[in-house]
């Protein structure tokens, strides 16, 4: 399913992203991964350039801001990647309490998460339709699923992402394109540890409750999930529980946070 398939990765330089990067890469695909960093994403390249199987695979990088819309236009046509599959993996997260977060935090978060990959996807899914052959997968999260204390910002933005990818499967499915959309939980990627420094102490109570998945497991039920064709992939099983009792959890966790606030 993925030798000799193009593969265009945003966020690609670091973890989910460079994972799947990487598995791909041992899958017989080429890559194209595209953040904004160069070193970053030379020393991505590096990385997943071990992983080669054979002397027809090419891994590429671009570097560009896929919030900023005319500027990710302008690399995309300067490189003028073939793609077969597009992962839309860029994202941030700025956890902390609404009422002491900057209004930029939610802007910024917004644009990078949500309109980020509808950038990305806009430049991309016209040559898909064309060719009636491709497949886009968009990373949203389980903050997806359940509101959570500390994360007003990232959260909308990834619920954003999930109605995108409903949407965006209507539309798309009858044009030869197909869409998933995964909901990972927390993993063990240097955007994790960042939130962890920001992280309010209700939020951290609420999050010692789960556990953490490595980027190259994740990554591993991304692969699986595409080679099934699923919409919703959700990797490792307590999100799975998590997602088909949603309003269990939600409530506890609500109740939880109201309870350590007064």
């Amino acid at each position: 399913m993925f030798k000799n398939k193009n593969v265009l990765i945003s966020g690609g330089s670091s973890g989910i992203g460079l994972a799947l990067a990487k598995q791909f890469f041992s899958l017989g695909s080429s890559v194209t991964v595209l953040a904004r960093r160069k070193d970053i994403l030379d020393k991505a390249k590096t990385k997943i350039e071990k992983e080669r199987i054979n002397s027809n695979q090419n891994v590429k990088s671009i570097s560009a801001d896929v919030s900023k819309y005319s500027d990710l236009k302008s690399a995309l046509e300067n490189e003028r990647p073939a793609v077969d599959i597009l992962i839309n993996s860029a994202g941030i997260a700025y956890p902390g309490k609404f009422l002491e977060l900057d209004p930029d935090v939610f802007y910024n978060v917004m644009n990078i998460n949500y309109y980020g990959t509808v950038n990305l996807t806009k430049l991309i899914v016209p040559e898909m339709v064309e060719k009636r052959s491709g497949y886009i997968v968009n990373i949203s999260s389980l903050a997806a699923v359940i509101g959570i204390y500390g994360y007003t910002a990232y959260a909308p933005s990834k619920y954003a992402v999930r109605g995108f990818s409903r949407c965006l499967r209507a539309e798309l499915k009858s044009k030869g394109v197909d869409v998933s959309v995964v909901l990972p939980p927390d993993t063990d990627t240097p955007q994790l540890a960042f939130e962890h420094t920001l992280l309010p102490e209700i939020t951290q109570q609420i999050n010692q409750k789960g556990g953490v998945m490595t980027p190259e497991k994740v990554a591993d039920s991304i692969i699986k999930g595409m080679k099934r064709k699923k919409f919703t992939i959700i990797p490792g099983l307590e999100g799975k529980i998590l997602y088909l009792f949603a309003p269990i959890f939600g409530r506890y966790f609500y109740h939880f946070a109201v309870k350590r606030e007064k």
